[in-house]
C-alpha cells in the first residue's frame, strides 16, 4: 500500500480522489477543538470542497485536547495532516477521497502556546468545536454553567475554555478583531449554548475580554448530520483496503452528508452555500426535526436493540420489532408534535432515517448510540415525553424504551451475554439509585427529574409494567406485549 503523506499525493490510486488545489499556498483561517470522526468526515470535508473552488483562507488547524495524544499528533504530523474519508452507500458503493483541509494538528497539553498562537493568529476567523454535547459544561437542569468544575481558572491551559479564551484576550490586547465561535456538535441551539459557555468562563476568567466578546464576536446556530461510526482495527483496514493507501488515521461515513446553519459570522466565511450548506435563518425548524426524529430514533432504537442482542445497527433496524417500534414511535409520537420548515416532508425525512439506519456498509455499532445516554436522552427525548404528557398522549412507547435504558445498565441482554456501559455523566447518587433503588426512583434521576415522571400516575403504570416484563421476561417480550398492539 502507497503510505500516505504531500510527497505521495501526485501518485494516488485512481479511485481516490485528490484535494483539488495547491496545499502549499493554503492559509489557516479556521482553529478547531476536537478532531474526531465526525469532524473529519463534516467540516473538514464542507472546507475542502471550498479549498478546491480557489479559496486559499480557509484551511484548519486541528486541536487534540486530551491528554495521551502523543501518537495521534505525530500520525498526522507524519501524514502532513492528510486522512481518508470513505464513503459507504446504501447501495453498497465505496468512494474514497483525501482531505487536505487540515494543515497543522497540535497536542493541545504538549503544545499550549503554538494552540494560544493559532488563536490569536489575525489570519484566523473561526474557531470550531466539536467537543461532544456534554463538553459544554452547562448543568442540565438549569442551564447554567458549571464553573466549579473548571480546574485552570489559573495555571496552565487545559480546558477548551481556557485556551479559547486566553487566545481571545492575547487577539484583544492585540488590536485584532472578533472571530466566529462555530459548534459543530449534535445539540439544540448550539451557538447559543456556545456562547452561554464561552462567556461564561470569559466572565470570571477576564470579564474586560468577556465584554469585548459578547461585542465583537459571533455564535451561529447550525444543524448537523452525518452517521460517522467509530474506526477500529477492522475498519481501519477495510477503508485502506478500498482506498489502496496505507493510511494511519482513516476515516469513514454514509453517503449522506447535512449542514444547515445561520449566515452569523463575525469576520467572513468560506462560501459554504458553494458546496452544499444551506444558509438559513430557521435553523430551529431543522434542529427539531433533526433531534426529535433522527437523534430520538437513535435514542429509541438502540436500548431495546442491545437487549435483544443486536450489536449492529443495519442489523437491528432488519429486525420487525426493532423497525416497528421506529415507526410508531415517529408516526404517532414525534411527527404529530413537529412543525416542520418549509419546503420539507417529515414522512419523506423518516423514510430517510429508516434508509440510513438500514445502510450495511456503515456497520454503525448500537452500543456507540447507547453510551453517554444520561447526557443524550435529556436532550433528544425529553421535549416529546413532556408535551405526550401534557397532551394526554399515550406513553406506552416512551415508557418501554425508558424501561429498557434502565435495564442497559445492568449490562446483560436477553440471552444473558454481557456488554460494556459507558456513562461518565452518571452522578454517584444516581448509580445508586441505579443499582439499588426500585422503578419508581429510577424516573427521579437527574436526567429526568425536571419532567417529573414519577407524579404522572399513567407513565408510572406503563413504566413500571415495562420494566416488570423486562426483568423477568425480556426486551423482546416485553415488546410483543405491550408494543405490538399498538403496532399491529
Amino acid at each position: 500500500m502507497i503510505p500516505l503523506s504531500n510527497l505521495t499525493l501526485p501518485n494516488l490510486p485512481e479511485n481516490v480522489a485528490a484535494p483539488g488545489y495547491d496545499r502549499t499556498k493554503l492559509t489557516p483561517g479556521i482553529v478547531h477543538f476536537g478532531v474526531g470522526n465526525f469532524h473529519r468526515t463534516h467540516l473538514a470535508v464542507y472546507v475542502d470542497r471550498c479549498l478546491a473552488r480557489g479559496e486559499t483562507d480557509w484551511a484548519i488547524i486541528g486541536v487534540g485536547l486530551k491528554p495521551g495524544g502523543e501518537a495521534k499528533a505525530e500520525a498526522y504530523r507524519a501524514q502532513d495532516g492528510l486522512y481518508t474519508v470513505t464513503e459507504y452507500a446504501s447501495d453498497s458503493g465505496v468512494s474514497c477521497r483525501v482531505i487536505g483541509a487540515m494543515t497543522a494538528y497540535l497536542n493541545a497539553p504538549a503544545e499550549p502556546e503554538a494552540v494560544l498562537a493559532a488563536i490569536a493568529a489575525p489570519a484566523t476567523k473561526i474557531l470550531s468545536f466539536t467537543i461532544t454535547e456534554g463538553g459544554y459544561n452547562l448543568n442540565e437542569e438549569t442551564g447554567e454553567f458549571e464553573l466549579g468544575t473548571i480546574t485552570d481558572l489559573s495555571g496552565r491551559p487545559q480546558s477548551v475554555f481556557r485556551f479559547v479564551v486566553e487566545g481571545l484576550k492575547r487577539r484583544r490586547r492585540a488590536g485584532l478583531g472578533g472571530v466566529t465561535l462555530m459548534s459543530c456538535d449534535n445539540l439544540r441551539s448550539n451557538g447559543t449554548v456556545t456562547r452561554k459557555a464561552f462567556l461564561s468562563f470569559a466572565e470570571a476568567y477576564d470579564p474586560e475580554t468577556a465584554a469585548w466578546m459578547e461585542e465583537f464576536c459571533r455564535f451561529p446556530n447550525s444543524m448537523v448530520d452525518r452517521i460517522a461510526p467509530k474506526v477500529g482495527s477492522a475498519e481501519a483496514e477495510r477503508a485502506n483496503a478500498a482506498s489502496g493507501l496505507a493510511d494511519k488515521l482513516p476515516a469513514i461515513a454514509e453517503d449522506f452528508i447535512q449542514w444547515v446553519i445561520e449566515d452569523d459570522f463575525a469576520d467572513g466565511r468560506p462560501a459554504f452555500e458553494k458546496v452544499g450548506v444551506e444558509l438559513r435563518s430557521d435553523v430551529h425548524a431543522f434542529e427539531a426535526i433533526k433531534g426529535r426524529m433522527l437523534n430520538a430514533s437513535h435514542m429509541m432504537m438502540c436500548y431495546p436493540s442491545v437487549l435483544m442482542g443486536h450489536r449492529v445497527v443495519d442489523r437491528a433496524v432488519a429486525d420487525p420489532r426493532i423497525r416497528d417500534l421506529l415507526l410508531a414511535f415517529l408516526d404517532s409520537v414525534a411527527i404529530p408534535l413537529i412543525a416542520p420548515p418549509d419546503g420539507v416532508s417529515l414522512k419523506a425525512y423518516r423514510d430517510m432515517i429508516l434508509r440510513r439506519f438500514s445502510n450495511p456498509a456503515v456497520g454503525d455499532q448500537v452500543l456507540r448510540i447507547c453510551h453517554d445516554g444520561v447526557s443524550k436522552l435529556p436532550i433528544f427525548l425529553s421535549a416529546t415525553t413532556q408535551e405526550t404528557l401534557e397532551k394526554g398522549g399515550d406513553p406506552t412507547i416512551l415508557a418501554y424504551h425508558l424501561a429498557c435504558f434502565r435495564s442497559y445498565f445492568f449490562g446483560m441482554d436477553d440471552k444473558k451475554e454481557m456488554f460494556e456501559v459507558i456513562e461518565p455523566k452518571l452522578t454517584v447518587q444516581d448509580e445508586a439509585v441505579v443499582r439499588d433503588g426500585t422503578p419508581l426512583d429510577f424516573l427521579g434521576i437527574t436526567p429526568f427529574a425536571s419532567l417529573t415522571l414519577q407524579k404522572n400516575d399513567e407513565f408510572v403504570t406503563a413504566f413500571q409494567k415495562a420494566c416488570h416484563v423486562i426483568e423477568n421476561r425480556g426486551a423482546g417480550s416485553a415488546f410483543a406485549e405491550l408494543v405490538a398492539p399498538l403496532v399491529y
